[in-house]
């Protein structure tokens, strides 16, 4: 498949996101300097580490605006026909080329988005589906399909009326109140019939929260002054393990710590963390 047929997409507006999109890419750029990256973005910047940037004005208010932003664009208007989305406060640990073949397979490949407070809801009864969490849309690989045609148009429809319902003046952060587009997402996913592949933590770690893995991370998803030492952190003394063994993830303290299945061994010293 040529080059340009694969690629990478971060959506963002305003200086922040588009300053934590151009880190996001940059540590891609090192450990893989033929990949082709796009940005979606609500203005022109010069001497980026993107290979091509497409301008789609928006007025954002709140949160909510940027997460519909995100949903508008990402898959109108990628230029790429397999696409590996990303939120801007992700860094690379390794190159992710691989993780395409995927789509040999599957319409889409995410992680799931276990903290989510808010419950999906069924499409026949808009009871919450109460054994479903949604899946976590800041890192979505994807290709373009039949049935992604369907599941993005639904996604973007049903979100639209949902921030409409919303008085974004009263915007104050919080999940409880401002329902995010996970949840819709899933909604949306129930009523196509594209085929999912639940990434595991590794490919989208969510560092603010806890989580477990028994793999090298691939890419670190959260805010950090200093990416590379929670990389270093994360995948510590990987490679000298001689059994597979479970880590976990400490936010408070931005600690690993390792847990042996055979012995039912803890190794980590909890008075060792990193300070941000």
């Amino acid at each position: 498949m040529d080059i340009h047929e694969i690629g990478y997409l971060y959506v963002a507006a305003g200086d922040k996101y588009i300053n934590e999109a151009i880190v996001s890419a940059e540590s891609l750029k090192r450990l893989n300097a033929s990949v082709h990256i796009t940005l979606i973005t609500d203005k022109d910047i010069e001497n980026s580490p993107f290979d091509q940037i497409i301008i789609r004005p928006v007025t954002i208010r709140g949160a909510p605006d940027g997460w519909l932003y995100k949903v508008k664009h990402m898959y109108e208007d990628t230029p790429y026909e397999r696409t590996l989305f990303l939120d801007t406060d992700t860094y690379f640990c390794e190159d992710c080329q691989d993780l395409f073949e995927t789509l040999d397979f599957f319409d889409m490949a995410l992680a799931l988005a276990p903290a989510d407070p808010n419950q999906p809801k069924s499409p026949k009864t808009n009871n919450p589906l109460v054994a479903c969490k949604p899946y976590n849309t800041g890192v979505i690989l994807f290709r373009k399909s039949a049935n992604n045609d369907v599941l993005f148009r639904k996604w973007l429809e049903m979100y639209e009326k949902k921030v409409a319902s919303q008085n974004l003046a009263e915007w104050d952060g919080s999940l409880g109140r401002f329902e995010g587009d996970q949840p819709v997402f899933l909604e949306a996913w129930l009523q196509s019939d594209s085929k999912i592949c639940t990434l595991s933590n590794a490919w989208n770690a969510r560092s603010p929260l806890f989580f477990n893995w028994n793999e090298p991370i691939k890419i670190i998803h959260g805010r950090h002054k200093d990416f590379e030492a929670i990389k270093n952190e994360m995948n510590r003394e990987w490679g000298s393990e001689k059994v597979v063994k479970t880590r976990f993830w400490l936010p408070g303290k931005n600690m690993s710590m390792l847990f042996d299945r055979r012995t039912g061994t803890i190794f980590g010293d909890p008075k060792r963390y990193l300070d941000e």
